[in-house]
This record gives C-alpha cells, sequence and structure tokens, in this order.
C-alpha cells in the first residue's frame, strides 16, 4: 500500500513572504523549503516520484524571479491485517 503527497510551492532564492492577513506563504526561500520537506516528508519514508516547474514569474516589485514548483511524494506503508 502507498500514501501519496502533493506540495505545491513558489519558490524564490530570496526571502519568505507570508500574507499578513492569512497568514499564508505567498513565497518562499527554496532552501527553507528544502527543510521543511526534508522534515516533514523525507525523513518520515516519503521519497520524491517527480518534481515539475509549473510556471516561472518574473522578477518584480523587487523581488527575484519565483518559480512554482510541484513535488509528487510516495511513501509504502504497511497494510495492517485485521483478525477475524
Amino acid at each position: 500500500m502507498q500514501d501519496y503527497k502533493f506540495v505545491l510551492r513558489t519558490l524564490v532564492a530570496g526571502e519568505t513572504v507570508i500574507d499578513r492577513q492569512s497568514g499564508q506563504i505567498v513565497v518562499q526561500n527554496a532552501s527553507e523549503f528544502m527543510s521543511y520537506l526534508n522534515e516533514q516528508y523525507l525523513s518520515q519514508g516519503y521519497k520524491v516520484l517527480s518534481v515539475e516547474t509549473l510556471r516561472t514569474l518574473p522578477a518584480e516589485n523587487g523581488m527575484s524571479v519565483r518559480y512554482e514548483r510541484a513535488y509528487d511524494l510516495v511513501k509504502e506503508i504497511e497494510e495492517k491485517v485485521r483478525a477475524k
């Protein structure tokens, strides 16, 4: 049995930007994201199936080029056998 996860993030070489009203990440520093991905998923047994760059956003408003990327992850999990 497998467990799949899909992580979508807009990454930047610069600083992470958080929306003040919602508290949601608008763009995340690529290095910080890799630490998050490792901590939350890779260290828990998930493996990266694919990474796809969905779009590249040009530099604007003092922000460098941003990359919207999708990460497909999978983890093998043991199926619990129920006693009859």
